[in-house]
């Protein structure tokens, strides 16, 4: 693919981005497994004898898939899967708000019973984290030719475009002013 920026220093920053955001979706989920049950039931898209396996599945799913992300012989495998958790996140999420049922819970990054609302810039952000990991698994990542400096900002920024992330979903999730004055 020759209109691939293979870049070693991006292919790390979107390397360790993906495997942030997926540590703290599945960190903030094995903290609560009771209410993130609750959050993919609310779902409605799966028959109920499935929620409960699902729901302990899914985290432990989402960190292995960070930890394989950050060794080289599992990392391709571990994009694709990123691939298809994102996708699928994102067509369960797209359901719902054409449905009408934007008043659930993502169950993201936050603990699964905050107040926040889904719409179009979760399932616009599940596809760009798709995309995201489409690149990690196209691109090679030769960790040797990576200077000491690249290293260091592609830590810098991946923490940074982590929290950024963590910081957009909680600004999302925040009530409307109006809605808080009634």
């Amino acid at each position: 693919m020759s209109w691939l920026i293979n870049d070693p220093a991006l292919s790390l920053l979107a390397t360790l981005f993906v495997s942030l955001v997926l540590i703290v979706a599945a960190v903030s989920k094995l903290r609560i497994p009771d209410e993130f049950q609750g959050v993919v039931d609310n779902y409605r898209l799966l028959p109920g004898f499935m929620v409960a396996p699902v729901a302990r599945a899914l985290p432990v799913v989402e960190l292995v898939c960070a930890v394989a992300l950050l060794v080289p012989a599992t990392r391709q495998i571990a994009a694709w899967l990123a691939v298809g958790l994102f996708v699928i996140f994102a067509v369960a999420l797209a359901i719902n708000v054409g449905r009408g049922r934007t008043h659930i819970d993502c169950g993201c990054v936050r603990r699964p019973t905050s107040k926040s609302r889904i719409g179009m810039f979760h399932v616009m952000r599940a596809l760009f984290l798709a995309g995201i990991s489409t690149y990690i698994a196209f691109t090679s990542l030769e960790i040797a030719n990576i200077p000491l400096a690249s290293w260091l900002i592609a830590v810098a920024s991946a923490a940074l475009l982590a929290m950024l992330y963590v910081a957009a979903d909680v600004m999302v999730g925040l009530p409307n002013s109006r809605e808080s004055r009634t």
